[in-house]
């Protein structure tokens, strides 16, 4: 059976100075209590689940947001009113059936979603996550990670919640790629709605023109702003394209699709191509 919450407290394991995992205890109805210890990567993908259940209220009308903003007030109040207590004999006794290995949503409603959290011993626990209760919970994930001196972690994990890359290439002057392909679980896929082919332009030491380029998928076509703005946060995301941060470069978008679907590779990195080919300057040929 899929657990309510009625209250929520957070803290972090760390050894030293790097991040092990976030506690978050969670409190049920009748004073039960429930215990998870999320590493970074499960910790990115709450947060991406989050993020597109807000986005999705973001969506309504003036009237349905209103509505949603008293919803929200109400249980905020009402998870501060059950906050669970989170102590360190409580850590150093956490069992693996705390550690939750992945996240994944399901029974996704109008106004929550369910998250399977699969444990390292390997059972699931499912926990209902109401929209209004988002905001707070992610308020005390971040307060955690901050208070920790977690802050250059929490701004990583906050920097990559609108996009998911997919393929990252670098492309010769022979226009031969070299690619890195990332994977995903389909869930994480239906989140986002438009497939971006980019490509950096830039002049290396020498003075030779060159070109990287990367295929994601997102929320924003290629010609809006926005894009432009996820071109330059996914330089530090990407080894690949890490190198450019401090470079000079043209970026050029398009957009390849809009829907929930996958593309295929081939046609991917064709796309990159034909973009790279159609924006590269004259006097590289």
């Amino acid at each position: 059976m899929a657990l309510a919450i009625t209250g929520i407290n957070t803290g972090v394991i760390r050894h030293g100075n790097q991040f092990q995992a976030l506690a978050l205890i969670l409190k049920h109805p009748h004073n039960q209590t429930s215990l998870f210890l999320m590493p970074a990567l499960v910790l990115r993908d709450l947060y991406i689940c989050c993020e597109h259940r807000l986005h999705l209220q973001r969506l309504g009308n003036a009237k349905t947001k209103a509505a949603f903003q008293q919803k929200q007030q109400a249980a905020t109040q009402a998870l501060h009113n059950n906050i669970p207590v989170l102590n360190r004999e409580m850590l150093l006794q956490a069992t693996p059936r705390q550690h939750v290995e992945t996240l994944t949503p399901r029974d996704t409603r109008a106004d929550s979603v369910t998250l399977a959290l699969r444990l390292q011993d390997g059972q699931t626990c499912d926990v209902i996550v109401e929209d209004a209760q988002i905001a707070l919970l992610i308020n005390a994930v971040t307060h955690a990670l901050n208070n920790a001196g977690m802050h250059a972690l929490s701004l990583r994990l906050s920097s990559l919640l609108d996009f998911l890359p997919l393929y990252d290439a670098e492309i010769k002057a022979s226009g031969e790629l070299e690619y890195d392909n990332y994977q995903h679980p389909a869930w994480k896929l239906t989140l986002f709605t438009h497939s971006l082919a980019l490509v950096y332009h830039y002049t290396d030491s020498s003075g030779q023109q060159r070109a990287c380029g990367t295929v994601i998928k997102t929320r924003v076509r290629g010609e809006m702003k926005a894009a432009q703005a996820i071109a330059k946060r996914l330089l530090a995301f990407s080894p690949r394209l890490k190198a450019l941060e401090k470079t000079a470069c043209r970026i050029t978008v398009t957009t390849l699709a809009s829907g929930a679907g996958h593309l295929p590779r081939e046609h991917c990195l064709k796309a990159l191509h034909q973009l790279w080919q159609k924006t590269r300057p004259v006097h590289a040929e």
